[in-house]
């Protein structure tokens, strides 16, 4: 991997060195002073780079100028190491967690919507250089959308890509920066990471737990599509409406959000009825 790496940095500078005639104008602050932002993030990062090349192209989109040149490199190694660190990391503090869970674990904390929350607390996407007309209105959607949801919303919410993108790019540019050691991005992003989803608060996604909850009573649940009609997913229990989820955007979140109604909904249903079959039992003993 080490070998790969090295020849992806050498083929890398060739690549650094064919950007220098771009407009210096940055979309997302929409400041023509690009050394002062590169600056900025350093601070950020708390992390002083030998090449501030690769520090300018983890922050640059492939909308912005030519297709040789944004982060979409430095955003594949940083997904590696990413899911490396994370799987080294909880290896050693979960020592008697099956590979399952820890699977999962590592899943929700290396997602894009986990990773784009970390863009936006340390507003790393102000840097972001793009030419993408609706990428600013879909941020400032996702920042309002995740105040309902302090960790995480396991699928509820569209989250743009770009944000998760920069900061795999800038973990991967880091990683090249500093010879590839994994220890230094370690350093340098755990705090940035945080707060880092652990086993007491990984939330179950919607979905799976509806159908956990079916199962245990053995409850049949049932899906219907109506996206194309009318961006709309019903749930169905035992032929039961139980809930809907809508959302014009994106299929998969009308699906999730679905469930979660469904969720709500049903908790109601089964709490009542077991206070029926309590009440039935009791008088049954009574008689």
């Amino acid at each position: 991997m080490i070998k790969v790496l090295e020849i992806t940095s050498e083929s890398h500078k060739g690549t650094k060195e064919s950007s220098d005639d771009r407009s210096e104008v940055a979309s997302g602050k929409q400041t023509t002073d690009w050394v002062t932002d590169l600056d900025e993030v350093e601070e950020i990062l708390h992390y002083k780079f030998k090449s501030k090349k690769l520090l300018e192209e983890a922050l640059t989109h492939a909308s912005f100028s030519d297709q040789c040149f944004s982060y979409e490199r430095l955003e594949y190694v940083g997904d590696s190491v990413l899911n490396l660190l994370f799987t080294k990391e909880q290896y050693f503090l979960y020592p008697d967690l099956p590979p399952g869970p820890l699977t999962r674990l590592r899943s929700a904390n290396v997602d894009t919507e986990k990773l784009a929350r970390v863009a936006i607390k340390h507003k790393l996407h102000r840097y972001l250089r793009h030419k993408m007309p609706l990428l600013e209105e879909q941020i400032r959607e996702f920042s309002q959308a995740i105040l309902d949801y302090p960790l995480h919303s396991n699928g509820l919410v569209e989250t743009p890509k770009a944000l998760a993108d920069i900061v795999e790019a800038a973990i991967g540019a880091v990683f090249i920066d500093s010879n590839f050691s994994i220890d230094v991005v370690w350093k340098i992003f755990k705090d940035l990471l945080e707060p880092i989803i652990s086993q007491e608060t990984l939330k179950v996604h919607p979905v799976t737990e509806l159908y956990e909850v079916c199962q245990k009573r053995n409850l049949k649940v049932k899906f219907v599509d109506l996206w194309k009609e009318n961006m709309a997913f019903d749930v169905f229990i035992d032929d039961q409406f139980v809930g809907r989820g809508t959302y014009g955007l994106k299929k998969e979140i009308a699906h999730n959000r679905a469930a979660k109604n469904a969720l709500n909904n049903i908790r109601k249903i089964l709490s009542e009825k077991d206070c029926s079959d309590v009440d039935e039992q009791n008088y049954r003993v009574e008689n």
